[in-house]
């Protein structure tokens, strides 16, 4: 969880890294995901799920090492962190897309809301630690601290995952073709299951319309708040902390409000509030002084996040009810693909974006491709919802 500070944290301020190198940083996170996603759906659909997230915390705990280690030596450049960035992203994929399916198998569907809240509250809460200790580790004791604190909870991470039962994986078809054409195969019926369900669609074009918004902040965000805005690296991480905060409000109403108004229009819910809190960090602003600033930056955390929070778990949720069983992880890949495309494309023009007309400019834009999304949710899913599952 700390890398997610302290990469970008290193590209600002020790390689003095401009709008488009964050902007290509965020592009390496995605990259690898974004080409392998599809495949790696394939592949975990006929994988033991726990042995997927054991190898990808592993895999994860061993790059943030790597960084750790060209810190100590004074040999660390961006392309660097580009690399650890981009194989981060492909194991995050993998791990979050076996956990996924594992969930979906494992419960009932009339209760994978309240799993999946319990799941969403468990992230915030080591968001919540980490982000609230990651600015004063990385301000007092440096970069190399924060990484190997991270590489540590991946370690405990993969500990942990040994009490997990072991899903069976898909029957194995390949006794008359290479694994490598069943995978291409398996991969285009993953595709072919989204283009045919209509709620799967609308959930891509959301999926895609917030890959763009965040995009457009994760090349701004860091920036205008460290150098346009001044605060400081102790308090941007207590900040930052209380978007966990948000989170756990958010997984907390989300079964209740699920179940009152369905996944679907609950979902839109979560859009517009995530709308609403993006809207306050372009209002932050010097002349507001630094209580103004952090307190309109609180509002983006504790409110945004809660939204986002609760369009997480009914997303999730309709994914794991809407999608055939056996290409659980297939369908969740190809929607994640659309996304990481998008985010691809997005942040480099983000960057240059940014970079021409200021964060602030970019971060306005992106509160309004989270606010298009939920009116196409509310076009699209609001006049809609089926049963509860049973």
């Amino acid at each position: 969880m700390l890398r997610r500070l302290a990469i970008p944290w290193i590209a600002a301020l020790t390689l003095d890294a401009t709008p488009l190198d964050m902007g290509l940083l965020l592009v390496a996170d995605v990259a690898g995901a974004a080409c392998g996603a599809l495949l790696l759906g394939a592949a975990i659909d006929r994988t033991a799920r726990r042995h997927v997230m054991v190898l990808a915390d592993l895999g994860r705990a061993a790059l943030i090492a790597g960084v750790a280690f060209a810190v100590v030596f004074d040999h660390l450049a961006f392309w660097m962190l580009a690399v650890a960035a981009a194989g981060s992203g492909m194991l995050t994929v993998a791990f979050e897309l076996a956990r996924s399916a594992w969930i979906a198998e494992s419960m009932p569907a009339s209760d994978l809301p309240r799993r999946n809240a319990q799941l969403a509250a468990g992230s915030s809460l080591s968001e919540t630690a980490a982000f609230a200790l990651g600015g004063w580790l990385f301000q007092s004791l440096g970069a190399l601290m924060a990484l190997m604190i991270d590489a540590v909870s991946c370690l405990l991470s993969a500990w942990c995952l040994r009490g997990v039962p072991a899903t069976t994986p898909s029957p194995d078809r390949t006794s008359h073709r290479s694994i490598w054409r069943a995978l291409q195969e398996e991969t285009r019926d993953g595709i072919a299951a989204v283009r045919s369900e209509p709620s799967l669609r609308a959930l891509a074009v959301i999926e895609m319309l917030l890959a763009a918004g965040m995009s457009l902040a994760g090349t701004s965000y860091l920036l205008y708040v460290t150098r346009d805005l001044g605060v400081p690296l102790g308090w941007q991480g207590m900040i930052f902390a209380l978007g966990g905060a948000g989170a756990l409000i958010g997984a907390a109403v989300a079964p209740a409000l699920g179940q009152r108004l369905g996944s679907r229009r609950a979902l839109i819910v979560g859009l517009v509030l995530l709308a609403a809190g993006t809207a306050c960090i372009p209002l932050a602003a010097p002349v507001l002084g630094l209580a103004g600033v952090a307190a309109l930056l609180v509002l983006h955390q504790i409110v945004g996040d809660a939204g986002h929070t609760l369009h997480d778990v009914h997303d999730r949720t309709l994914r794991q009810t809407l999608a055939p069983p056996r290409a659980l992880a297939r369908v969740d890949a190809s929607l994640r693909t659309l996304a990481q495309v998008t985010t691809l494309v997005v942040a480099l023009l983000g960057g240059s974006l940014a970079t021409e007309l200021g964060t602030r400019s970019a971060l306005v834009l992106s509160a309004a491709l989270f606010a298009t999304a939920a009116l196409y949710a509310a076009w699209r899913l609001g006049s809609i919802e089926v049963a509860p599952p049973v």
